[in-house]
């Protein structure tokens, strides 16, 4: 556990750490709803080369997951209350969560790329603003139209100037969002500092993200340009899948005062609104290394969910390519998609895609407090969930998320 907390840590120091606050109040992410998008996306297209055989797919179900409690929220000190943590200009609320449904990950999310790694296509849904039994296409981006995402920001990797060309090189981060500005500067809350660059909202309450993506090895082909010299770095060659509150990602990269941790004296600690590590490749430079294959852990004032690094002991050398899912306790296939709760599992690791292309599954379900992770083949895609994928619609059935939500891949 505590080389989780030390890998955990080192992903902090490289996205950045930021701790906010807040009394009572009716939840920060509870705005005006995004309306849906016209049009769907289409489905992805692929050159000679970009596809691979079609694998299994695999799902890590999390259940029971949300938590009461309280994280540091940062306030302006100007305005207050600095009721968690005071000093030197550092001011910390303590932002009190009452319900268990999902929290904090109910809240505002930003999703973090790290690369190597090159996307064709991203999309978001959430249920519908008018109700119903719909989801609706809020934030979408297609390689075949990088310069114009749709209701979707990127921040990060000269994207702001540049746009997102789907590539993300080793080591490199990139913040993606909505594109809803979120007013930081005196008095924002939770506060974050003024900024010539804009700071967006991240995705609240509900949502299911879907990012189509590769991640081939940094020493197998040039993904963009490298954020590394060489490969001494804690993070070369480990592509990393990350979800944080919006809170965390606007206050900046390396705030010394964040929601990460209540003491940020303490931010290895991990103990304020944490992060989600969905699919990380670890490398930094310890036994746990292991390139081939994803950890998947959230953590937070909740206490930490889900398995770290499986490192060098889990050896997939021998599992055939059509392999998704690993079992830890065998090396070999797992035999279906793996469950977990707090305390419990998965026993299983997602494998890192290097040939050709995947749609990364992420369902955060807040009525169910079921948050579904999965990794699906464009040419394995599942019967069930065929009005999601690969045509990326502009609304889907609750019937097709619950499908999702039910995957227990492979199978």
């Amino acid at each position: 556990m505590r080389q989780f907390v030390r890998t955990l840590a080192l992903t902090c120091a490289l996205v950045g750490c930021h701790r906010g606050g807040g009394t009572p109040h009716a939840p920060r992410d509870a705005g005006t709803p995004f309306a849906g998008l016209d049009g769907g996306v289409g489905p992805a297209t692929f050159g000679p080369g970009e596809s691979d055989p079609a694998s299994h797919g695999g799902t890590l179900t999390f259940t029971n997951i949300g938590a009461a409690g309280w994280y540091p929220s940062r306030r302006d000190p100007d305005t207050g209350p600095c009721d968690a943590f005071d000093q030197n200009a550092c001011c910390l609320a303590m932002e009190q969560v009452t319900s268990d449904q999902l929290t904090p990950w109910d809240r505002d999310l930003v999703l973090t790329l790290r690369g190597p790694l090159i996307a064709k296509q991203l999309a978001v849904y959430q249920p519908s603003a008018s109700g119903g039994d719909a989801w609706t296409l809020v934030s979408a981006w297609d390689g075949r139209a990088a310069s114009a995402p749709r209701g979707m920001a990127f921040r990060g990797n000269d994207t702001e100037t540049q746009g997102f060309d789907g590539e993300v090189g080793t080591e490199c981060l990139v913040d993606v969002s909505s594109d809803r500005p979120f007013p930081c500067g005196p008095g924002s809350d939770p506060f974050c500092p003024a900024s010539s660059a804009p700071r967006y909202e991240g995705w609240s309450g509900s949502k299911l993200i879907v990012l189509l993506a590769t991640m081939p090895h940094a020493d197998d082909v040039t993904v963009g340009t490298p954020c590394s010299d060489d490969q001494t770095g804690n993070w070369w060659d480990a592509p990393w899948l990350g979800l944080s509150l919006g809170e965390l990602s606007r206050a900046g990269a390396f705030s010394s005062c964040q929601c990460y941790a209540k003491n940020p004296d303490e931010w290895w600690l991990g103990d304020g609104c944490g992060q989600f590590n969905v699919f990380e490749v670890v490398n930094d430079n310890n036994a746990y290394r292991n390139l081939e294959l994803f950890s998947t852990n959230f953590f937070g004032y909740a206490g930490y969910v889900g398995e770290g690094p499986c490192g060098s002991t889990c050896d997939v050398s021998g599992l055939a390519a059509t392999a998704d899912l690993v079992d830890k306790s065998t090396h070999g296939e797992a035999a279906m998609g793996a469950l977990a709760s707090p305390g419990d599992g998965p026993g299983a690791a997602f494998r890192r895609p290097t040939e050709g292309y995947r749609y990364f599954v992420m369902l955060l379900d807040v009525p169910s407090r079921t948050v579904q992770l999965g990794i699906v083949h464009p040419d394995g895609v599942p019967a069930s969930i065929s009005e999601l994928l690969p045509a990326f619609p502009a609304t889907v059935s609750q019937m097709t998320i619950d499908a999702v939500r039910a995957l227990r891949l492979p199978n």
